[in-house]
Order: structure tokens, then sequence, then C-alpha cells
């Protein structure tokens, strides 16, 4: 009789002990479950802010101080290239924040961390002796998005081209 008590026992505990188990998976799944809708959530609602901020700039002409306060304004956001074109045929133009750009423009490839130009080009947006980064703040320029190859609702940055 004691044997078969003690496997009773030991039947029970290992039985306790599985629902334990099965309670602990279902509330982790359930808990990982939100987390990824939350992060959906945030995610999109980070795209669309971005979007809210940087639709000002959506295919539009601007004023040179309007390029000047969007550089100082966006060039130390993450992920945000800045680019600054001192003519609308100039092959040579200025980048600025934390994010470089290159041919394709993709997202993964974009987000190189610029570390040497972050900071330093702010000031020469005004010096008039560096006519690639000068910007008149009179002139007019032509305002684009640049927008990820990948996914066109996520805009990477700005383009800037002057046009008189």
């Amino acid at each position: 009789m004691d044997n078969a008590q003690k496997a009773i026992m030991v039947g029970v505990g290992l039985f306790i002990t599985i629902i334990v188990i099965a309670a602990i998976m279902l509330i982790t799944g359930l808990g990982q479950t939100l987390i990824n809708g939350g992060r959906e959530q945030i995610n999109n609602l980070s795209a669309a802010l971005q979007q809210e901020i940087t639709a000002d700039f959506d295919d539009r002409t601007v004023k040179g101080s309007d390029v000047v306060a969007a550089v100082r304004r966006f060039y130390a956001t993450d992920g945000m290239i800045l680019e600054v074109k001192a003519t609308a045929s100039a092959t040579v133009y200025s980048e600025y924040g934390k994010a470089k750009g290159n041919g394709e423009l993709n997202l993964e490839k974009a987000l190189e961390y610029d570390a040497e130009n972050v900071r330093t080009k702010i000031g020469v947006l005004s010096d008039s002796t560096k006519p690639v980064t000068y910007v008149p703040l009179t002139a007019n320029y032509k305002a684009e998005l640049i927008r990820s190859s990948a996914n066109e609702d996520v805009v990477m940055g700005i383009r800037f081209t002057r046009v008189n």
C-alpha cells in the first residue's frame, strides 16, 4: 500500500507540474502576442508621425531659410538623410544628418552613421566662401522627400535642389 500511495503522490505532483508549466506557457504566449501587436502599432505611429512632420517638404518650393531650418531641425534625427544641392545640375551635394545617402537609398544601406558630418556641416550652411554648402536664405529650393525603395511609406530624408 505504501508503494501505491507514493506512486499516486508522484503522479499528482507530476500532473500539477505539467499544469503549472502549461499555464506559464499560455501566459507567455499571450504576452508575446500583446508585445508584437504593441510593437507593430508603435512602428505604424512612428511612420505616420514622420510623414506628418516631413509633409511640409513633399514636392514643394521653399526658401533657403526653410532649408537651413529643416537641416537644423532634422540633422540629429537618427536615420534622416538631408541633401542640399547648390544647383539643379549639381552632381556634388551636401549631406547632413545621421544617415548617409547612396545610389539605391534603401533603408539598410542608408542607416550608416556618419559621425564625421553630423555636427560639423551645420556651421557651413551660411558660409558663402564654400559654394557647395552655401545656402542663400532668399534663394528658392525644390524640396522632395527621399523614400525607402523597400517601402514607399518610409520617409528617409529630404532633398533640396536650388531652382534659381
